[in-house]
């Protein structure tokens, strides 16, 4: 039975630090920068400097995105409010160990190459 509760508490957390679908390409593209400045600043022992490095030039890639996008300083501040309170949930619900590698994983593959708004399928 507590097998049972630790898998729903980590598929709730999964589903939990997938935020909500981006309005616009540029909540996305914020989205990636907080959950980034998130994932390096709570999980440091996740990959090492090398990780973090990555994951900084990935953030400031995506913060510049959002910049030319028309992001504002308090469009900022929400984003990365939103993203490190998800990623506080997560840990509370599951522990650093699985918070982490479930956000680290998924900034791994949504990216910084990944489009924001994938194009139409021509039929």
């Amino acid at each position: 039975m507590k097998k049972i509760y630790i898998a729903l508490a980590l598929a709730t957390a999964i589903a939990g630090c997938q935020t909500a679908p981006a309005a616009t390409p540029m909540e996305a593209h914020l989205n990636r920068y907080a959950g980034a400045e998130a994932v390096a600043m709570n999980c440091p022992s996740f990959g090492g400097y090398g990780s973090v490095a990555s994951m900084k030039a990935d953030a400031d890639k995506n913060l510049s995105k959002a910049r030319k996008l028309g992001a504002t300083d308090a469009d900022i501040k929400a984003a990365r409010t939103r993203l490190n309170g998800q990623l506080q949930s997560t840990i509370f619900l599951v522990g650093p160990m699985e918070a982490c590698s479930a956000f680290m994983n998924r900034l791994a593959w949504a990216g910084d190459s990944t489009p924001v708004i994938q194009p139409a399928k021509k039929k």
